[in-house]
């Protein structure tokens, strides 16, 4: 069976396949924003097409250690969501235990120093015992990683500067960097290399930095260590997978400040030997052995011997399995139960996030089509089907969009809003006859809205306006499956198992219902619907809107109650023309002639733009 290997990092991934090593640049942390979802995505990513025969996934990802609930989300999730068969079995471990086992051959006793963006030691003694020590991020921890390195160079260097304290060499290179205001670890470290650089050259402040930063990495690796681990083996970045195992264990140093370090390591008292291999090697090894001393620190998961992807088969869908830690929600009490709920959906959020870039290039096929008098067609079933009919029906009083330009297909008809029809979601074929029943064409951007991403009647639907000429956008809450496949974006929103398995309006549609919410939002400021943070296109249609609609010409305008009533009632209640008359000085008939010809209030007023301003002039509306 084909072993793929991911050595995850902060700053990017590194791959292995059968002996094929390559690497990405993109990296992810289970404690990052997004959390498991976000590693999955980012995992996926760097595999890319998986091997076409069985295969097993193993995965070194930060953060898996101190996060044994995320760990085991993110390998529940990595079952499927693949283009192709998913895996047939997923092993999730942490980083630095990947090391280690590489660097000991997965059996022998001694300890791994990882020095990178953070620091964290990992040893194991002669009885199997597994110790970790650091690794806690830069605000409690990582004493002598590139972050604290970078970060407390910085710090002297804006001293320095300001002539509070020594002068350094470092002022000049940090000019450049603090002009970014770092703020992340890996921002911070990124200046590393610079302190290493002034300390070698002999500046005395950055010699102290780098001083520090030495002893607390030997104290920390002896932490980690047994009283018999005295020796350090260094990896250089050529070594070869065949070197003896260390005697006695040893301390093998890695990552990407290892080389840089190793004279002052070996300086301060530890002395060098060569490890077996590296992180990828640890992780094949992990893969195929079940009874390594690392075993506590690996999260295991089977998929259904046999079983496809995504498309062949629902029961591995991520939003199928079980959330770790619902195994007994029926006997929880009501105030842990609601509390479990409510951070069930907590992935939401950050698997939005997560899309952004594909949320924006939706927003801007969407707003095009708008300006050019196309038309939004959501189709959907189920949950997706209604929130999408929400978010069209929400359209015509928000911005006063023709109520005909933003539709809702659902599975078994206008019936199925508020009730389910049996069987509807699977009708492939009427999916297919009611995108030409609506008469759809290249002027229109048709939204699929499915979560498990194979809804046949979705399925249908895209099938149908790609062959029409409409642009195509599926929002899906996995990875990799059919409807994303037919579209032109695919916004895919990986919330990974619900709290209640398989009830996708939970997590998986809180995330639709925010992603939905901010396609047309943007989709509608981009049409010139919008002028700075007010609805101009709001329609009067009661006593509250009214309310606000005069609040939106008085607010806008700049003008008193009086004056944004008037302006209002002029207009026969068109805001965007009472807002233009005002601010052009113009009647409400050339405010309107103005809108028509430039197709929103900033352009019918002639201010610029965010984009064509200078940063400082960008202040407001």
């Amino acid at each position: 069976m084909t072993v793929v290997a991911v050595d995850l990092g902060r700053s990017g991934a590194r791959v292995a396949v059968d002996g094929r090593r390559f690497p990405t640049t993109t990296g992810a942390g289970l404690g990052d924003p997004g959390g498991a979802t976000a590693v999955a995505a980012v995992l996926r990513s760097a595999v890319g097409t998986p091997p076409a025969e069985r295969w097993t996934l193993a995965v070194g990802a930060p953060g898996a250690l101190t996060r044994p609930e995320a760990a085991a989300e993110l390998a529940e999730g990595l079952l499927s969501g693949w283009d192709g068969h998913g895996p047939d079995a997923v092993a999730v471990t942490s980083d630095v235990v990947a090391w280690h086992a590489g660097a000991f051959g997965g059996r022998g006793a001694g300890v791994v120093l990882a020095v990178g963006t953070g620091a964290v030691a990992l040893g194991v003694d002669d009885a199997g015992t597994v110790r970790r020590v650091d690794g806690h991020g830069l605000l409690l921890g990582d004493a002598g990683g590139g972050a604290t390195i970078g970060q407390q160079g910085l710090r002297a260097a804006l001293r320095a500067l300001e002539g509070a304290g020594p002068t350094t060499a470092l002022s000049g290179p940090a000019r450049e960097a603090l002009a970014t205001q770092p703020s992340t670890p890996a921002e911070f470290a990124a200046f590393a290399p610079a302190v290493l650089a002034a300390a070698d050259a002999g500046d005395a402040v950055a010699g102290r930095i780098v001083d520090e930063a030495v002893s607390d990495l030997v104290a920390t690796a002896r932490a980690a260590g047994t009283p018999a681990a005295d020796d350090v083996a260094l990896l250089p970045l050529d070594a070869s997978h065949d070197a003896s195992l260390p005697q006695g264990g040893g301390v093998a140093l890695v990552g990407g400040l290892a080389a840089p370090l190793a004279d002052r390591l070996r300086a301060a008292g530890l002395r060098r030997h060569e490890p077996l291999g590296d992180a990828l090697d640890g992780l094949v090894l992990l893969a195929a052995d079940a009874s390594s001393a690392h075993e506590p620190t690996v999260t295991r998961r089977r998929g259904r011997p046999g079983a496809g992807g995504p498309a062949a088969d629902t029961d591995r869908l991520p939003t199928e399995g079980v959330r770790p830690g619902s195994e007994h929600l029926d006997a929880l009490p009501t105030d842990d139960l609601v509390a479990r709920l409510v951070d069930g959906q907590s992935a939401a959020p950050g698997a939005v996030a997560a899309s952004s870039t594909s949320l924006a290039r939706a927003a801007d096929l969407l707003g095009a089509a708008f300006r050019r008098g196309g038309r939004l067609v959501y189709t959907g079933a189920g949950t997706s089907g209604r929130l999408a009919m929400q978010d069209a029906a929400e359209l015509p009083p928000t911005f006063g969009l023709d109520p005909t330009r933003a539709i809702a297909l659902l599975a078994g008809g206008r019936d199925a809003a508020d009730a389910a029809v049996e069987g509807a979601e699977d009708d492939e074929v009427a999916g297919q006859a009611d995108v030409e029943d609506a008469g759809v064409g290249p002027d229109d951007v048709v939204v699929g809205v499915a979560a498990s991403g194979r809804t046949p009647y979705v399925l249908g639907a895209l099938t149908a306006a790609r062959a029409r000429g409409a642009t195509t956008v599926a929002v899906v809450n996995t990875a990799g499956s059919p409807v994303a496949a037919l579209a032109d974006v695919a916004v895919e929103l990986v919330t990974g198992p619900e709290v209640l398995a398989g009830s996708t309006r939970l997590a998986a549609g809180t995330a639709q219902k925010i992603a939905l919410n901010t396609l047309t939002t943007a989709a509608m400021v981009r049409a010139g619907a919008t002028y700075g943070p007010w609805m101009v296109g709001v329609r009067v249609t009661n006593a509250k809107l009214r309310r606000r609609a005069e609040r939106i010409v008085r607010d806008a305008a700049g003008v008193d109650e009086d004056a944004a009533r008037t302006a209002l009632r002029a207009a026969g209640d068109d805001v965007a023309a009472a807002v233009v008359a005002l601010l052009a000085g113009v009647d409400s008939a050339a405010a309107r002639e103005r809108l028509s010809t430039a197709g929103s209030v900033r352009g019918a007023i002639g201010r610029r733009s965010a984009a064509e301003l200078d940063p400082g002039e960008v202040s407001g509306a």
